[in-house]
């Protein structure tokens, strides 16, 4: 066997493997953008419906106060 051959036979395996785990570090740090984006999405969700919630209960109080004028009146 050659130097040559000898460097081929273990250096392509090893550049191999040194590729694919780069390829795999960058995919994951993509994954992890997204994820994180995902979150700050669901965050700002999250205080829409707590916006939309305490508009609701004002207007449920608004409402119950109408009914008790109306049904005030009618006894």
């Amino acid at each position: 066997m050659t130097n040559a051959q000898l460097y081929f036979a273990i250096g392509l395996p090893c550049f191999t493997i040194l590729t694919s785990l780069v390829i795999s570090l960058v995919s994951f740090l993509g994954v992890r953008e997204s994820i994180k984006q995902i979150q700050e999405d669901l965050r700002d969700i999250r205080s829409d419906l707590k916006n939309i919630v305490g508009a609701l209960n004002d207007l449920d109080k608004r409402v119950s106060i109408i009914e008790d004028r109306i049904l005030g009146g009618s006894r």
